[in-house]
């Protein structure tokens, strides 16, 4: 997930407009933010506000799923900035791209524009945005201590820029980055600094995802009791924001919880209903996992039913 640029200037329309839109953004109403920057867009006045208006757009664009209206803000954003010198919005306008191309599992493509964009970058805040991006690129790889420098990088630069919120991003992804090595009780702990920072900020949307990978640490060591209350709440609010990805991994750990009881039929309901949305949400290295998965629970449906039966597994 990428910080979220906020806005220190509100005296003009479209600024209004983009304070308003911030805030249904991160509460995960989706379809009226885009109404509202849309609005910001038309009451833009000056070169800066329209680069402002179609990031925030290019950014609900891909949150939604639709990474081709994405790709279309986002290019649109940075033609302007490049035509006016704005080298930061640049910069900010390429991370839109950026994320939406990691999402779609192109990170190679991901990571050779983000080493474009941290050239560009000059507030500190763009530098955090740019650096915490190259550690997610760096922890789907799995090079886990090329992920962690960079967090630390950007975690360094957003407290430099005063900018709490892209703290509690990249506190996010460093928890998730710790739970895919395998450090279950680190992810947790630092998740659990990332929760208090959210909900001081009401960052809603930050603070579920938070909440959905402290559900998934707690999968990993065996507690399912506490993950599943904070599942509930995770995936109510996705499902009510109607983000499709978010969902699906939601149900993702929640048929991770399933095996572990064990309940394979169920578990395999849950993964089916991600495989649908992250097709839907056009993910597809969650959709491939998603599908390894099922195989994987239904030969071990398999192989009990043999056994029960007295065949030979």
């Amino acid at each position: 997930m990428e910080p979220t640029p906020e806005q220190s200037r509100a005296t003009s329309a479209a600024h209004t407009h983009l304070d308003h839109g911030f805030r249904l953004e991160q509460g995960g109403s989706l379809e009226r933010a885009l109404d509202v920057y849309r609005a910001a867009l038309d009451a833009a006045t000056e070169p800066g506000d329209e680069i402002e208006a179609r990031i925030r757009i290019a950014r609900t664009y891909r949150s939604m799923g639709d990474f081709d209206r994405s790709f279309d803000e986002a290019r649109a954003a940075l033609r302007i900035a490049d035509r006016v010198g704005a080298e930061d919005l640049a910069a900010e306008a390429m991370n839109v791209e950026i994320g939406a191309l990691q999402m779609r599992g192109e990170f190679e493509a991901a990571d050779a524009l983000a080493l474009k964009a941290i050239e560009r970058a000059q507030s500190p805040r763009v530098r955090g945005i740019t650096l915490q991006n190259l550690g997610r690129g760096a922890a789907e790889r799995r090079d886990f201590e090329t992920s962690d420098s960079y967090f630390d990088q950007s975690i360094a630069a957003f407290r430099e820029a005063e900018y709490d919120f892209g703290v509690a991003v990249s506190m996010t992804n460093a928890a998730r980055a710790a739970l895919d090595r395998g450090d279950a009780n680190r992810s947790i702990e630092i998740g659990h600094e990332a929760i208090l920072l959210a909900r001081r900020l009401n960052a809603l949307d930050v603070l579920l995802t938070t909440v959905q990978n402290q559900a998934a640490a707690f999968v990993a060591l065996g507690q399912l009791e506490s993950a599943e209350s904070l599942l509930t709440e995770a995936l109510g609010h996705f499902t009510s924001a109607r983000n499709q990805q978010r969902q699906a991994e939601c149900l993702e750990i929640m048929g991770q919880m399933n095996e572990q009881r064990p309940d394979y039929e169920t578990a395999i309901r849950c993964y089916s209903r991600a495989l649908d949305l992250a097709i839907a949400a056009t993910d597809p290295v969650l959709a491939d996992r998603l599908a390894k998965r099922i195989e994987i629970v239904q030969n071990a449906v398999e192989s009990v039913r043999r056994t029960s039966d007295g065949r030979a597994p």
